[in-house]
């Protein structure tokens, strides 16, 4: 009952962003083929990365709950209990997210991963899609030789890396990102790499630099 509860929490947070293509509907152990069934894991990968993310300013964000007693019940449950305090995304474009958990629902038809996102402190929380995340740094004005070539990649129809354009615009961000420094140039190194492996954007959930382009 836990479970069930869990995984239609979950569509319903993910259908208020627009991602997940599926309706709310008990999921069990015994699931067939066509039924949605929901994994939750620890994606140390992503985790790991540390508190680098923002959640979008956006009115179709999902909502961002304060204290660390409605993150505990995040944990367990995709929707808190009823009259949870929560706040607009407008006032949380300082802080800092860490991804925490991964909910991928196998047989969702479409769309992304949902990622359970916390604050340091654990003061604020969120069930949300990587179209409501994004690298914090993404728009200061250090990334900008970095982003825009992406942006371009983005933009169009196909973005496999073996085409010249994109395979241009590529090599440009890799360019601008080796100017960068510390902490900030290692991540986005390692994320260019990736995504040099990957040979495409259309890898949905992995690369953090590439949330919310």
């Amino acid at each position: 009952m836990k479970f069930q509860k869990f995984i239609t929490g979950a569509l319903l947070v993910a259908g208020t962003v627009g991602t997940l293509a599926v309706a709310p509907m008990s999921v069990n152990a015994a699931s067939s083929k066509t039924t949605p069934v929901a994994v939750v894991k620890n994606d140390v990968s992503l985790t790991r990365e540390g508190y680098i993310m923002r959640i979008i300013n956006s009115s179709k964000a999902s909502k961002i709950y304060v204290g660390k007693s409605n993150y505990n019940k995040l944990v367990k449950n995709a929707i808190p209990a009823k009259g949870a305090r929560s706040i607009s995304p407008k006032n949380v474009q300082k802080i800092k997210f860490r991804v925490e958990k991964v909910l991928d629902v196998k047989g969702r038809g479409a769309g992304a991963p949902v990622y359970l996102v916390a604050s340091k402190d654990k003061k604020y929380s969120s069930w949300t899609t990587q179209s409501g995340l994004q690298y914090y740094y993404l728009n200061s004005k250090s990334m900008r030789g970095v982003t825009k070539p992406l942006k371009r990649i983005a933009n169009r129809l196909n973005t496999n890396l073996k085409r010249a354009d994109n395979k241009r615009d590529f090599n440009a961000a890799m360019k601008a990102a080796k100017k960068l420094h510390g902490n900030q140039r290692s991540f986005v190194l390692r994320s260019l790499n990736q995504l040099k492996k990957d040979g495409s954007m259309n890898v949905e959930g992995k690369n953090l630099l590439l949330f919310g382009l």
